[in-house]
């Protein structure tokens, strides 16, 4: 009876040492399929970094987008003035191509230099 004890511990044992070490390799296969996961998702062609990198692109686009809207306005007014209104055109004519009209007298004064 002693030994039927005595046996079923050994038994018992064994199999707590078995299932330790099934336990073991479980765990270091799971690790190593979760760092293969992870170094996929990172570094290939759509993985973490690429999207990070497009994200900013994009961003980059849509400040030069905007900044191209609002030239893009101005020119459109400016445009608009010149095919509209005559006191622009007569204002870009006179600071532009320092046009004068007829009879009028221009001054220009020269600034001399102060230094010795």
């Amino acid at each position: 009876m002693n030994d039927s004890k005595s046996d079923n511990r050994d038994i018992k044992k064994e199999l707590g040492e078995t299932n330790k070490k099934r336990l073991k390799i479980l765990l270091l296969v799971s690790l190593s399929f979760f760092i293969f996961i992870v170094t996929a998702a990172i570094f290939r062609d759509d993985g973490v970094i690429k999207v990070y990198h497009l994200n900013k692109k994009v961003e980059l686009l849509k400040n030069n987008i905007s900044k191209l809207k609002k030239e893009n306005e101005k020119l459109n007014s400016e445009v608009y003035a010149l095919k509209n209104d005559s006191s622009y055109i007569e204002k870009i004519a006179r600071e532009d191509l320092g046009l004068v009209k007829q009879d009028e007298v221009v001054f220009e004064f020269v600034e001399k230099d102060n230094k010795k």
